[in-house]
């Protein structure tokens, strides 16, 4: 919380929204360190995307930045995001560059079209993705991570924001390609970097190995038809 504070530019209006899908545990002492923060509290855990929308709607600015709650803004200002979204008026979804504990950059935070193909690629160690996630530019993208995500607003809620269906994984996906098929583009900024710690959201891999696959399967057959969806199952029993 105290890295967010620290990247907001001088004379920034904005607002700081905390969801907690923890019913079971209340948060008082983040609003006790921190007034300005609110806390939405959910009666149950109803997913990633749910969860955002459920705060975007509450929210009051113009730009949303989704924030994963394992993660710390690491460089970059606040006001070289909004710069952005200001020159461009087609631009619907930033998203920044993650990095690992270890200073690495994190793979798969940036891509191209998703597709059984370019699956099959990346089993084969031929992933065309790096490139992205490598670049040290800003690059338009098919997609971008929601761990750390901005978008404008009005277009977020005009196309209903997160897919609800999908309760973890892939609702970042569906969100950027809907947008792009809104005629908005996609913007991969790694002048803006989060630290990611990772993994903090299933203790079990098994767990999120299997929520990761729901959510895949799901997205093929919403954007990509039946032939890829049925042949995406099938080759998983090759370990694709």
């Amino acid at each position: 919380m105290i890295s967010i504070f620290a990247k907001i530019d001088a004379g920034i209006d904005f607002e700081v929204i905390v969801v907690n899908n923890d019913a079971e545990q209340e948060i008082v002492a983040l609003t006790e360190a921190f007034p300005k923060v609110r806390v939405m509290q959910n009666q149950k855990n109803s997913g990633f995307g749910s969860a955002n929308n459920f705060g975007a709607k509450e929210a009051k600015g113009e730009v949303l930045f989704f924030l994963n709650p394992d993660t710390e803004v690491s460089s970059g200002k606040i006001s070289s995001v909004l710069e952005e979204f200001s020159k461009d008026v087609d631009l619907g979804i930033l998203g920044a560059k993650l990095i690992n504990p270890d200073s690495t950059v994190q793979k798969w935070i940036a891509g191209g079209e998703v597709s059984l193909w370019r699956i099959i690629g990346n089993n084969f160690c031929m992933i065309r993705d790096k490139k992205y996630w490598q670049s040290s530019e800003e690059t338009s993208v098919a997609w971008v991570a929601g761990t750390a995500m901005f978008a404008r607003k009005k277009l977020f809620l005009e196309l209903g924001g997160f897919d609800e269906q999908f309760f973890m994984y892939f609702e970042d996906t569906d969100l950027c390609r809907r947008m792009r098929l809104f005629g908005k583009n996609v913007l991969y900024f790694p002048a803006f970097s989060v630290l990611h710690h990772g993994g903090k959201s299933f203790s079990e891999k098994n767990k999120q190995k299997k929520a990761y696959y729901l959510s895949q399967e799901r997205y093929f057959k919403k954007h990509r038809g039946n032939f890829e969806f049925l042949l995406l199952r099938f080759l998983r029993f090759f370990s694709f």
